[in-house]
């Protein structure tokens, strides 16, 4: 079997000391019955201690650069898994009178692995399978980027350590505070998601019961209301009721449609008084005139539409598609959360212009009906939890929401909001 270089080195470094280990426990034994050298077991002594400080020193200084025992074992085994995908796709230089292989050097930093290419043949080789290369790394690391520099210089495996990851915890008071520092358009979804609604417009959240896709759903509910925005809330369910008292809540059937029907009609006439300044500049949006920010949420979109005749349907999904692809320039942005966002539930166009989220653990079916076919999905083998899930942006990500510890105080917290 081919190792690495790295891996040869390392077993004969290993072999040396435990052959120096028993020669110099062993000596002083065969001395006490044949030879009676005090000598020897002086230098044999002195030996041993010598090796011991010199094993001290190289666990030391590999600890510190590793920055303890845990990541230094985790970063071995995911360097180990990296060197047996390179010799396995012949990603090496062999030679004929040598037992190991010469790879291309591999740097491991904070949740980047990074692959240098000198060799053309090498580079060639990791063109061809890149994808399932990078993507076959143990099961405790989500791959949630890799690309080859333009430069050709590099491989670059972006990753998650799903083991390391810290929950981001908040209470009430400090996730207004959060929320209140960031742009007006600027929305939270976790440390590594800050989106900008002029770049993403309308959202699409789905996931199974228990997901966590509504508690998110709230979450984005409290950062438009402590941003001053306008709210409507469209719950067939009646979950949002805490928010009653701050936004245009509605639940019934028919209040829901002729709602939405008059965020049309606002959508239209913000168009209308933004149009003049249209005219001067294309990039203008309806805040820049003195409005506001609107956010709709329509929940259990499915459930709505089961529950519409057919002409009423019509009507939902017409006007749910004239907002997904007109509303941003004014400002008008969708939410729209349901429990599976495949095209059978939702149409085409109007799905094509939301930016998906999916919670919770998914077959490959279920993903390839949230993002389509032909994307690059991260790989998680392990079992997501309550609020974890994908995240569709220029790229698809892990996404984990945030958690509020008292949520339930959101009526006081927000009537202090000023």
């Amino acid at each position: 079997m081919i190792i690495s270089k790295r891996k040869y080195y390392c077993n004969f470094f290993i072999a040396i000391v435990v052959i120096g280990a028993f020669i110099f426990m062993g000596v002083p034994v065969a001395n006490r019955y044949l030879f009676h050298i005090d000598v020897i077991n002086t230098i044999c002594v002195y030996a041993l201690i010598g090796e011991g400080a010199i094993i001290a020193f190289v666990i030391a200084v590999t600890l510190m650069k590793n920055k303890g025992l845990k990541r230094c074992i985790s970063k071995r085994i995911l360097l180990r898994t990296i060197e047996r995908n390179l010799i396995s796709i012949g990603a090496c230089t062999k030679n004929e009178n040598k037992v190991y292989a010469d790879l291309p050097k591999i740097k491991i930093r904070k949740n980047k692995v990074i692959i240098r290419l000198s060799n053309i043949r090498i580079r060639t080789i990791l063109e061809r399978y890149l994808d399932s290369f990078s993507t076959a790394l143990p099961e405790r690391y989500v791959v949630e980027d890799y690309y080859i520099t333009q430069n050709n210089a590099e491989v670059i495996i972006m990753y998650e350590d799903i083991k390391t990851y810290k929950p981001e915890k908040y209470t009430l008071k400090e996730y207004i505070s959060k929320v209140k520092s960031m742009g007006l358009l600027e929305l939270y979804f976790d440390r590594k998601h800050t989106v900008n609604v002029n770049d993403y417009p309308h959202f699409l959240f789905s996931g199974s019961s228990g997901s966590g896709k509504s508690y998110f759903a709230n979450e984005i509910v409290i950062q438009a209301i402590v941003k001053g925005w306008e709210v409507v809330i469209c719950d067939l369910k009646r979950s949002y009721g805490l928010y009653k008292d701050f936004t245009d809540y509605v639940y019934e059937i028919e209040g829901i449609l002729e709602k939405l029907l008059s965020v049309e009609s606002d959508m239209s006439e913000r168009m209308r008084v933004l149009q003049p300044e249209l005219d001067r500049n294309p990039r203008v949006l309806a805040v820049d005139v003195g409005f506001k920010p609107k956010l709709v949420v329509i929940e259990e979109y499915i459930s709505l539409q089961s529950s519409l005749d057919k002409k009423q349907k019509e009507e939902l999904e017409r006007v749910v598609k004239n907002l997904s692809v007109l509303a941003r320039q004014a400002n008008i942005h969708l939410m729209i959360v349901m429990q599976s966002a495949g095209t059978e539930n939702i149409q085409s166009t109007t799905r094509s212009n939301l930016t998906k989220v999916l919670l919770g653990n998914a077959q490959s079916n279920i993903l390839n009906a949230t993002f389509g076919s032909g994307v690059d999905i991260p790989t998680v083998n392990s079992k997501l939890t309550k609020g974890e899930g994908l995240i569709q942006l220029d790229r698809i990500t892990m996404l984990r929401v945030p958690q509020i510890d008292d949520i339930e105080d959101i009526k006081n917290q927000l009537s202090a909001v000023p």
